[in-house]
């Protein structure tokens, strides 16, 4: 005989379980700082480019 009720006990748990363990994690990645993107320390691909180009045009 198959017992029914528990599987659909173990089912219904895992789901409120899942669901509070989402809500938790959300909560907490709400609270975390955004993390600023770090400024380019030197000049951009695009400026070195440009130096070329005027450089081969002399």
């Amino acid at each position: 005989m198959v017992a029914y009720g528990s599987w659909i006990n173990d089912i219904v748990s895992l789901f409120i379980v899942g669901l509070v363990m989402f809500i938790v994690v959300k909560a907490y990645n709400k609270t975390k700082k955004p993390v600023e993107p770090a400024a380019p320390k030197g000049p951009s691909d695009n400026d070195l480019l440009k130096e070329i180009r005027d450089a081969l045009k002399k």
